[in-house]
């Protein structure tokens, strides 16, 4: 029997033993079908992980309603009636007020500019954590009473199990993980004792607060894991918590009593973190999904995409990849080769766009310069059809193809601009898919 049939027949027997799961109403304006079906299916996928982390087994359950919405306004006017706009810039949330879960999800959903809404990496996680909310609280006794690192922890464990259950190279834990090991080693990351007390689900600050969730994630899932009957002891102390207001404070008392003193176990805690197997891609710009052997990455209106995989290049090379652009009116898919980390933030862009155009930019110094630019006479990246492109270093010199076709050669002249270390994907007002991708050195 093949593995692919043996994992499904796993995840089947998981689904049977777990029982029927409840029923998932999408609702809200978003209207693409084949996303909602998605979505759907993410959540059925969900439940055995559900009821297995939470230890419970509900044999009937009212249906759990998710609200999507198509437009960033409507979101913001759901979060401000039901918190005050405390959740502005999370793009979803979990209101105890009407028990439901509201998202924004669709980087675009202009009729104009897609006919195809992915559901990536970031937003599938997004949906099961904001479901997980919706169940332990009707389910966890524990959960009533439990400090936000808990209740957000849980949650991301909940949707980290759902995508390894998929794939064990799923790219937004992989990226989480990247972000907790260089927030460690630059002294970024927040400690454990002031995680304990902390609450900022609501952070306007984008780092900090998605420090918090992986910081939470990480911390429940050390537990839960390495010390399972400590674990377990600790909810049983979040559950005689009777004021939510009361929950961070007796929290930290709860975890010196069962785990000990934080500032005493943060550095086997941050030793786990460095032992924990981590993917090759980092999402660094949009939305990105790896499905099988094919990446899909979906930029915002306006805006680009990047990941870079961890490989390093050195010297001559070439990275090339079949690429398929969607008929979107800035349709562009990019090779990107350079650094990109908390120290250096320099690399090259070579952008094939279906007009034809194919550019070769620089990001130097946090400002994006055009040096080079060709016009091939028919597009060489067509909408809708799988093409290959590369892009090869030869000492300074970048040469950009499109099937067998040069189509860009430029020899660039500052020094400064790095021409080694990491390389990736990227899509500028677009959807664009890779796959057969490919790096050769000399």
């Amino acid at each position: 029997m093949t593995p692919a049939r043996l994992a499904l027949f796993a995840l089947l027997a998981t689904l049977a033993a777990a029982g029927e799961p409840a029923k998932v109403e999408i609702a809200g304006t978003h209207a693409d079908e084949t996303f909602r079906r998605e979505a759907r299916g993410a959540l059925r996928l969900a439940w055995p992980v559900f009821c297995e982390l939470a230890g419970v087994d509900p044999a009937q359950d009212k249906p759990y309603v998710v609200n999507v919405y198509r437009d960033r306004e409507e979101y913001l006017k759901a979060d401000r009636d039901l918190n005050g706009g405390r959740f502005a810039n999370n793009g979803g949330f979990f209101s105890i007020g009407d028990g439901k879960a509201h998202l924004l999800l669709a980087p675009r959903t202009e009729e104009a500019y897609t006919r195809r809404v992915p559901l990536t990496e970031r937003m599938r996680g997004l949906l099961v954590h904001e479901a997980s909310h919706m169940f332990w609280r009707r389910h966890v006794a524990w959960y009533e009473g439990a400090p936000q690192w808990a209740l957000e922890g849980v949650a991301e464990l909940c949707a980290e199990r759902e995508a390894a259950g998929r794939s064990s190279d799923h790219l937004y834990f992989s990226a989480g993980l990247r972000t907790l090991r260089r927030a460690a080693e630059t002294g970024r990351l927040i400690p454990l004792e002031d995680l304990l007390v902390a609450d900022l689900a609501s952070q306007p600050d984008a780092f900090q607060r998605d420090l918090f969730y992986r910081e939470s994630w990480a911390l429940v899932r050390w537990l839960a894991s390495t010390q399972p009957e400590t674990w377990k002891a600790l909810t049983a102390d979040f559950s005689t918590v009777g004021d939510h207001r009361d929950s961070a404070v007796r929290g930290r008392t709860f975890f010196r009593k069962r785990v000990g003193d934080p500032r005493a176990v943060q550095a086997a805690w941050l030793e786990w973190i460095r032992s924990l197997p981590c993917g090759p891609w980092e999402t660094k710009f949009g939305d990105w999904r790896l499905d099988g052997q094919e990446l899909e990455g979906t930029a915002y209106p306006g805006t680009g995409s990047a990941i870079f995989h961890s490989q390093e290049l050195t010297g001559d090379a070439t990275v090339s990849s079949e690429v398929w652009v969607q008929d979107l009116a800035s349709g562009q898919a990019d090779i990107l080769l350079g650094g990109w980390d908390d120290r250096a933030r320099n690399f090259v862009k070579v952008a094939f766009v279906k007009t034809g155009i194919v550019a070769l930019l620089v990001l130097k110094e946090e400002v994006w310069t055009r040096v080079a630019m060709a016009q091939a006479p028919t597009p060489p990246v067509s909408p809708e059809t799988w093409t290959r492109i590369a892009v090869e270093i030869r000492g300074r010199r970048v040469l950009a193809s499109a099937g067998d076709t040069v189509v860009l050669e430029h020899e660039l002249d500052d020094d400064d601009v790095r021409l080694d270390g990491r390389w990736g994907f990227g899509n500028f007002d677009s959807s664009v898919r890779f796959r057969n991708w490919k790096v050769e050195t000399p």
